[in-house]
């Protein structure tokens, strides 16, 4: 047999042949890497869903639990101590309004020191009212006083409501003199009767016992702090310059020097173009 007629091996590829072979194995190679990263990726996406699930029910109980430790510790505080769940209602509700009252005060700019003030004196005017109600000193003065007037005057509760009124006006009267000067000490005289009058009613009214005594005096001191704290704080709040830091200034500044340099470069260049 010739060397003609001898079988031949398999021809070896082109260099062109070869390179497409690598690539072809280097873009299967990268597709399964993206392929088993997919796949992974599915995986870590469904244990963060689940993981997201499982925060979200975790943070939607313990908000429950927050709600249920706040109207439930008030209530079962208002029933232990004062003897009566109406009375934990109301502090539950008038401290939470407080407490918005503060916070959007100091939103607008109100110092936080106001706010402790306002509220050492509410806890003074507790203090006070309290000793009135629980001693029953207020009551007592009224019937004291009742003794020395005629028929329909003469009841406690009708002294205690003129003796209400009064203090209310006169009270009321210097705390919005602070504010609005002698009309606002004019308006507080009004203001004042009808708060002042129920008010005072209600402490030299009729006998206290001590534990409704106590209650219903950190109920006025929780109705105080928020108006005390408004009344100290409305002279003194600057809402401009509370929130002048949300505004760009420097880079608005920038922005019109910049602007101003460049119609001064087009002023200055504009009569040459024309000469031209």
């Amino acid at each position: 047999m010739t060397d003609s007629q001898r079988p031949t091996g398999h021809a070896q590829p082109s260099l062109m042949g070869q390179f497409q072979q690598t690539r072809a194995s280097l873009m299967a190679l990268l597709k399964a890497h993206i392929d088993l990263f997919k796949a992974e990726l599915n995986g870590i996406m469904g244990e963060i869903k689940m993981l997201a699930t499982q925060a979200g029910i975790a943070l939607v109980i313990a908000l429950m639990t927050g709600i249920l430790f706040w109207v439930g510790g008030f209530l079962f505080a208002g029933e232990w101590l004062f003897g009566s769940i109406g009375w934990g209602l109301a502090h539950g509700v008038l401290l939470g309004l407080a407490l918005i009252v503060a916070l959007a005060l100091a939103i607008v700019g109100a110092r936080a020191r106001y706010a402790v003030t306002s509220f050492l004196i509410s806890v003074v005017f507790v203090v006070i009212v309290a000793l009135a109600c629980g001693s029953n000193v207020g009551y007592n003065q009224a019937a004291l006083i009742g003794t020395n007037l005629a028929s329909p005057l003469g009841a406690p509760g009708v002294v205690a409501l003129i003796g209400g009124l009064i203090i209310g006006a006169l009270l009321f009267a210097i705390l919005l003199g602070i504010v609005g000067g002698v009309r606002g000490a004019l308006g507080g005289l009004f203001v004042g009767l009808i708060p002042g009058a129920i008010v005072g009613w209600l402490i030299a009214g009729a006998p206290w016992t001590w534990p409704p005594a106590v209650g219903f005096a950190i109920t006025v001191g929780l109705i105080a702090w928020p108006i005390l704290n408004v009344i100290i704080c409305f002279p003194r709040l600057d809402p401009a310059e509370r929130f002048k830091r949300l505004y760009p200034r420097q880079s608005v500044e920038a922005a019109n020097e910049t602007r101003a340099w460049l119609e001064e470069q087009w002023q200055t260049r504009l009569p040459k173009r024309g000469s031209k």
